[in-house]
């Protein structure tokens, strides 16, 4: 017999899904959705989570490729965050960054696979939610359209950054030429007064628009929050069949979404065989 790896009161575990839109799949189009969390499995102080969102249509024919990117790239650049000496000078130069370190993945991308357009970024164009989390700072960074959410141990579900109002569909994207004039970058400092978060949830646009309000979806991430920190691992597991059921009922947009819960995993020890 040999327990499972189990989180101390500051271990974060991770996980998500990404499922295709249903009216993508009837049309025959790819996910355009990616997303991405480190470690890739077991308990951690130290954590990742990015998602992103593809833009598609013709405009945008690679943006499948420029979603992957943009968790890469945010990996990338919030792995840099956890060394730094600086924080607060970390977190303000995040923005360009980011935009800097996809530019050049997208860049090699295209080197390797070149095509014809005047525009090399346009093809790739995405969106990225991203969160890093240590023991004792999180900062909290969003490049257009996406929910990012936070949980507190008292229960409160805070959105740190408001919804941003775009006419129609549009949103602020990775391939614009002034991209990281719109990124929002949030530090939090842990304050031993101050319930530090537990939760984090990112999530695709397709997710919140598949609701009736911002009411009833926020609802639903309070029950997420509630069976994170009840069972992670049956909560992810049923993660994908849920999202196919929120695409097909709802916006018919890929969705995906992904968790970052504290200490869950102290409530959930079991034994392998």
């Amino acid at each position: 017999m040999a327990n499972r790896a189990v989180a101390d009161h500051d271990d974060w575990l991770l996980g998500g899904a990404s499922v295709i839109g249903a009216a993508h799949e009837r049309r025959g189009v790819p996910n355009q959705d990616a997303i991405r969390w480190v470690p890739a499995g077991g308990p951690a102080k130290r954590v990742i989570i990015a998602l992103s969102d593809g833009h598609g249509g013709a405009a945008h024919f690679r943006s499948d490729i420029g979603a992957k990117l943009a968790t890469d790239a945010a990996v990338t650049v919030l792995d840099w965050f956890f060394d730094a000496d600086d924080f607060a000078e970390a977190a303000d130069a995040l923005p360009g960054e980011l935009v800097a370190c996809w530019r050049e993945m997208v860049a090699a991308h295209a080197a390797e696979q070149p095509f014809g357009a005047d525009d090399m970024l346009l093809p790739y164009g995405a969106t990225c939610v991203a969160a890093a989390i240590a023991e004792d700072r999180m900062v909290l960074c969003q490049l257009g359209d996406g929910d990012l959410l936070v949980g507190l141990p008292d229960g409160r579900i805070t959105r740190p950054f408001p919804t941003e109002q775009l006419p129609g569909e549009q949103t602020y994207s990775l391939c614009l030429p002034n991209a990281e004039d719109h990124a929002r970058v949030m530090l939090f400092r842990r304050d031993a007064r101050e319930g530090w978060p537990d939760f984090v949830m990112l999530s695709t646009d397709g997710v919140a628009k598949s609701f009736p309000d911002a009411e009833t979806f926020e609802g639903v991430v309070r029950r997420y929050r509630e069976l994170g920190r009840t069972d992670l691992k049956a909560t992810l597991d049923g993660l994908p069949e849920w999202l196919a059921d929120v695409t097909r009922r709802g916006s018919g947009d890929d969705v995906s979404l992904c968790l970052a819960v504290r200490g869950a995993g102290r409530q959930q020890e079991t034994r392998d065989a």
